[in-house]
């Protein structure tokens, strides 16, 4: 991308960036017409030199699977009301289901594992 920018640190290539139309301002802070793109952190560096966003810790991948986990038992708690309108059988598969939910922390390979939607859980038990 094609912008005003003025390289701030030689090492690394990170620049400042106008934003605007006033070439003739930009040019007397010091700013020169150049390729710049903008990192995963919001950052601006020169072409080619924008640092590739890190993986996630364990730490971090295991907090992010058990709130997408815990999302989903919140979502079903309502299923476990005696006077929510469904099936006994119906109840059953969900029991069933939070129970996947809630051993998924333990299953192996996690946190690299996939937390299955009800949908999803209920077609690969076969129900």
């Amino acid at each position: 991308m094609l912008k005003y920018r003025k390289i701030v640190n030689e090492k690394t290539r990170e620049c400042e960036i106008g934003i605007g139309t006033n070439e003739d301002f930009y040019k007397s802070i010091g700013m020169e017409l150049g390729e710049v793109e903008q990192s995963y952190d919001g950052r601006w560096f020169e072409e080619g030199y924008a640092p590739a966003k890190p993986e996630p810790s364990v730490e971090e991948l295991s907090a992010q699977k058990r709130s997408e986990r815990d999302a989903m038992l919140r979502a079903t708690d309502v299923y476990m009301l005696s006077d929510f309108p469904i099936s006994d059988e119906e109840r059953e598969l969900y029991k069933q289901y939070r129970q996947y939910l809630r051993d998924l922390p333990t299953a192996e390979g996690f946190p690299e594992v996939e937390v299955m939607s009800f949908e999803e859980w209920s077609q690969w038990i076969g129900a």
